[in-house]
């Protein structure tokens, strides 16, 4: 019996990896982690002089945080939703990764902290959850009708 024979019969008789917590949950508190980092950056003292200054500056990066909070929020619950259904491993990774990504950046930026990193934070968290949807499209496009027939007949 050669290595990789053994190799092969070991990893198909190993059981599937289990997680320790339900996926949804484990989305929310990734979130939850991610804000809190977050919240614990402190702005540079030239950002925060010319946030001093500059009112105006400040409302419209505060109203910025607040539409990236919702649409952080929207994809959060849409997250949690999608992980209550079987997912491949890679997928909850990247499920549980974007919303996180997501909900730090309007923290970082109604601080007037980083404001370049939050809107990295975002983008980037909105283009993994995307490529995420795509990769999981038919699934996802399945699960959506299904929730939608069963709420039609009930």
């Amino acid at each position: 019996m050669s290595d990789a024979s053994v190799l092969s019969a070991a990893h198909a008789a190993a059981p599937p990896l289990r997680w320790a917590m339900p996926r949804p949950i484990l989305a929310i508190v990734a979130a939850l982690i991610a804000a809190a980092a977050a919240a614990l950056a402190v702005p540079d003292a030239a950002t925060a002089a010319n946030a001093q200054s500059d009112a105006e500056l400040v409302l419209l990066l505060r109203f910025m945080a607040g539409v990236k909070a919702v649409l952080a929020l929207a994809a959060l619950g849409a997250v949690v939703w999608r992980l209550g259904y079987a997912a491949s491993p890679f997928l909850s990774a990247v499920y549980l990764l974007a919303p996180a990504l997501m909900v730090a950046a309007p923290v970082l930026i109604w601080q007037i902290a980083p404001t370049a990193l939050g809107a990295g934070l975002f983008h980037g968290g909105l283009a993994l959850l995307l490529l995420a949807l795509f990769a999981d499209r038919g699934q996802t496009s399945e699960l959506v009708r299904h929730t939608l027939l069963a709420r039609h007949t009930a």
